[in-house]
């Protein structure tokens, strides 16, 4: 069998979202017979990420394969695709493209390179566009591309990275943090942006700990991807809500600065009694898959994108209304959710009160849900489509 030549143009080495799907991808892609693959290095979308400062965090053994792959030097590939922010346009020469695109509210023209884009020409032929989740395909239907020409392909875990924690790995890690046997606690990874719903984790957390004041929230962000921290999000919310967030509130709520590399990922994930994401757009949200797959359950907003890979043994999905982001001439640009603010809270106090207790059978649950959504599964179905004559 003669072997497709893929030219994939993307990030590797730092920990960006779309460059982590990226190389976890390049990890399985480089195993399989079928392919010959080659890489080619797109611009970062900030000129200051690096190896050193944002790390990817791979296994130098793993980094290794990554980087081995080679450039494609002058020859042709069969396919190419293409991983990258912003979004890039389709090659001219008549090669078959693949183009990955993720949304969490909606696309506009910042987010493809020269501005407005040629729609049609990202699912013409053969070219088609790879996003994962149904949620980010519905966006960029609301944008103008061809449903037709779209393929939800999910993203994955890996589960030899992310795994339950042993009793004395999540005892010492606990200790550690500061966290005492009888406090539960809450997680949430992510930068701190409007979509993510931190504020609306802030305020749901205040109103149950004033039920329960034995609960921690443990919040991680991206400042060093990003530049934006969470302090001024809390700064926000507290005044706000100034009754709502006491001394004891702020002093329960602890913030991990700095990059974690995966395995350091994991035992925040571990540490946890229940991960946290009321989320107002998410293109696919990895956290919940990850906490996921370290055994620990979730609270995330139904209607969304986890929608596509959660189910009601791990979870708990909290009922959320539509909104729109209308721009000033009455055009809707942006999509979201929105939830419930007291059925948040009540599913808060539902794992404060024993969810997880009464549920024996959690950690197997959890166990298949990670199976099912393994990156060696999800590059099944990418193969597929790129072996795919169209």
């Amino acid at each position: 069998m003669t072997k497709k030549h893929l030219l994939v143009e993307g990030w590797r080495g730092v920990n960006h979202s779309i460059a982590l799907v990226n190389q976890h991808q390049l990890l399985e892609l480089v195993r399989r017979p079928s392919l010959r693959l080659s890489h080619r290095d797109r611009p970062f979308a900030i000129a200051s990420w690096n190896r050193q400062a944002n790390a990817s965090g791979f296994l130098p053994e793993d980094m290794a394969r990554i980087d081995a792959i080679p450039e494609p030097g002058n020859e042709r590939p069969d396919v190419v695709l293409s991983l990258s922010s912003p979004i890039a346009p389709v090659r001219q020469d008549g090669v078959r493209q693949l183009t990955f695109m993720v949304t969490e509210l909606g696309l506009g023209a910042k987010s493809f390179e020269g501005g407005e884009p040629d729609r049609a020409a990202y699912t013409a032929g053969g070219n088609r566009i790879v996003t994962p989740t149904n949620w980010s395909r519905d966006r960029l239907v609301d944008f103008g591309f061809d449903a037709q020409g779209i393929e939800v392909i999910s993203h994955g875990v890996r589960m030899a990275t992310f795994h339950p924690l042993s009793r004395e790995e999540r005892a010492t890690n606990r200790a550690n943090l500061g966290l005492r046997d009888d406090e539960f606690v809450f997680l949430n990874l992510g930068v701190a942006t409007w979509n993510k719903g931190l504020d609306l984790l802030l305020i749901g957390f205040a109103r149950a700990r004033q039920r329960h004041q034995h609960l921690r929230l443990i919040l991680k962000d991206q400042r060093d991807l990003y530049g934006v921290s969470i302090e001024p999000v809390i700064k926000d919310v507290v005044q706000r809500h100034p009754a709502l967030f006491t001394e004891g509130v702020l002093n329960a709520i602890m913030v991990v600065p700095g990059n974690l590399n995966p395995a350091e990922l994991r035992l925040l994930y571990g540490v946890a009694d229940c991960y946290a994401s009321p989320y107002r757009g998410e293109g696919f949200n990895l956290p919940v898959l990850e906490a996921i797959a370290c055994g620990t359950p979730v609270v995330v907003t139904d209607g969304g994108a986890t929608d596509d890979f959660v189910s009601d043994e791990v979870a708990i999905r909290v009922a959320s209304r539509a909104g729109e982001q209308v721009d000033g001439e009455g055009r809707v640009f942006g999509r979201y959710r929105e939830v419930d603010g007291e059925a948040f809270v009540q599913a808060l106090l539902s794992h404060v009160d024993g969810w997880r207790s009464a549920r024996p059978r959690l950690q197997d649950h959890c166990m298949d849900l990670a199976q099912r959504f393994s990156w060696a599964r999800a590059v099944d179905r990418l193969e597929t489509l790129i072996c795919r004559d169209d």
